[in-house]
């Protein structure tokens, strides 16, 4: 085809027809997406890098924060963390139902021994609500450790752990508060 009328050239064989396209034959089928690519223009300069149709391409190193890759889903850490928070609740939930019973710490006060009732409270509203506050914090953190699709298993261990600490630390520190309760 000549490029200037758009006529077929005599001299050139005609193009074996495209598969598919509607009308009379194409003789080229159009191209898309990255063109082949052209050697670097010579010179002065000796080489400058790869070049395409458009001009030079962009090397690999620049490209490479522009196009975030999506992490996979880690499947044994999501049903590991599940499983593990069901029993951190389970946890939180039996310490904060034990802390009522330090309300029977002061049963012994009164007949010549004196108690110190604000430290009793105290430590049974910290053993009360602590665990409550650290399991809360520990579920919040492994949801979104877990939707950063990242390893999330041990915050619910720590959470555990904690949960059951500051319900130690309570009662500590409710024992405390009556004389002759730590031995």
């Amino acid at each position: 085809m000549s490029e200037a009328s758009g006529t077929p050239d005599p001299t050139q064989p005609s193009a074996p027809p495209v598969a598919g396209a509607s009308g009379p034959a194409s003789p080229v089928a159009p191209t898309y997406g990255p063109a082949a690519a052209v050697p670097a223009p010579s010179g002065a300069g000796g080489t400058y890098g790869p070049y395409d149709a458009y001009g030079p391409v962009e090397p690999a190193y620049a490209s490479a924060g522009a196009a975030q890759t999506k992490r996979p889903i880690i499947m044994w850490d999501l049903i590991l963390t599940i499983v593990l928070l069901v029993v951190m609740i389970g946890v939180t939930l039996l310490a904060s139902f034990l802390s009522f019973f330090l309300a029977f710490a002061g049963d012994s006060c009164g007949s010549g021994i004196t108690c110190d009732y604000d430290r009793i409270s105290t430590g049974m509203l910290i053993a009360m609500i602590g665990p409550l506050a650290v399991g809360v914090l520990a579920l919040i953190a492994a949801v979104i450790v877990l939707v950063l699709k990242r390893i999330a298993f041990w915050i619910p261990i720590v959470g555990i752990v904690l949960v059951i600490g500051v319900f130690v630390g309570g009662a500590a520190l409710t024992a405390s508060g009556v004389p002759g309760s730590s031995g």
